[in-house]
């Protein structure tokens, strides 16, 4: 579906609305399943300014790489390397993951396979970022409420007023560098909400290493492909 001001709206089981602005221009809507378009065109117009002002920003920049096709042999992205992916007769779950091998996806499972990779990235970037948060929650004294892995597309990382912390689940395509790096940044949102001199030098203070995966986030992150 198309408005005047979004090029697409998804319905999910979310339960609130949100707008994004792909890389090329492109504004996509998700919204609740019972939604009405009144109350998508109401939200649509009350952000009408920032949308204009993000879109004109990413028309500016080439659109993202396409999405995955889960044919045999293409190449899938997991902590920032590339694993060819393999079509099987059977296998267990319909889709695992061997280091040695790659992503093995059952022939009757290709209708389903976003699904599967993306709840296989999700579980994944769970573990590797409560890890961290862990270590660095208790060496730095951090305080926060609750951790979401979420869907977003155009944001690694979100923290909230009250402390809770949000991780795009496509962290997984990224080195574990870069997960480790977007887990400082937000926690010490948690303490200073906003990218002033003091923000950064606490995030150099707690992680020195932070510009190098900063920097691979800034070149490769928007040609990493899309799920859906």
């Amino acid at each position: 579906m198309k408005t005047d001001l979004a090029d697409e709206i998804i319905y999910s089981r979310r339960k609130t609305l949100a707008i994004s602005v792909l890389r090329g221009g492109k504004v996509v809507v998700r919204a609740p399943l019972r939604t009405s378009q009144a109350q998508i065109y109401a939200f649509l117009h009350e952000k009408a300014g920032w949308i204009e002002q993000a879109r004109a920003k990413m028309q500016r920049l080439q659109p993202t790489a396409g999405t995955y096709t889960y044919t045999d042999k293409e190449q899938i992205w997991f902590l920032g390397k590339q694993y060819p992916l393999h079509l099987v007769n059977r296998v267990e779950g319909g889709f695992v993951f061997e280091p040695d091998k790659g992503f093995l996806l059952g022939k009757g499972q290709q209708a389903q396979a976003a699904q599967l990779l993306t709840e296989f990235y999700k579980r994944e970037l769970r573990i590797r970022v409560a890890r961290l948060i862990e270590v660095y929650a208790r060496r730095e004294a951090f305080h926060l409420t609750a951790v979401r892995i979420t869907s977003a597309r155009t944001r690694w990382g979100s923290c909230s007023s009250k402390g809770s912390l949000n991780f795009s689940y496509r962290l997984a395509l990224t080195p574990p560098a870069c997960i480790e790096y977007v887990v400082v940044h937000e926690l010490v949102h948690t303490r200073i909400p906003n990218h002033s001199r003091q923000f950064w030098a606490e995030v150099a203070r707690i992680l020195p290493s932070y510009r190098q995966p900063r920097e691979w986030l800034k070149k490769h992150g928007n040609s990493l492909p899309l799920l859906s």
